[in-house]
């Protein structure tokens, strides 16, 4: 009975620990191409218990604010900027390739223009 019980506080455990999304707090480099354009990026993110994503991102055109939320490895994030003198919103959706990796796809509204990102995580 003893081994029972251990068996299956092991798998519920287990079954927690993958199901929480992995911690992506800390400074990363990200590297976008929208439309044949780089632009690099610096963002410095904090990720609470329930995933909730916050910092900021300094960008060729300033520093700007992060609000998101990392679902499970599924991340998605926005900041706002500003290019040639039009307000606009930066969108993030990735996923979490390792503990060092996201990528996924960016997109740039109300200009209509995406593109791609990786960010890789600064060791500090």
């Amino acid at each position: 009975m003893k081994l029972s019980l251990s068996i299956c506080v092991c798998l519920f455990l287990a079954t927690m620990h993958a199901q929480s999304p992995s911690d992506i707090t800390g400074t990363w480099t990200t590297q976008t191409e929208v439309q044949g354009i780089a632009v690099n990026e610096t963002c410095a993110l904090k990720q609470s218990a329930e995933g909730v994503l916050s910092g900021t991102c300094d960008t060729p055109g300033g520093k700007f604010a992060v609000t998101g939320k990392n679902n499970g490895g599924n991340v998605t994030f926005s900041h706002p900027a500003a290019y040639q003198g039009e307000d606009m919103t930066v969108s993030f959706f990735g996923k979490v390739d390792s503990s060092s990796s996201i990528t996924g796809s960016i997109d740039m509204q109300p200009i209509n223009a995406g593109g791609a990102f990786a960010m890789k995580k600064i060791n500090k």
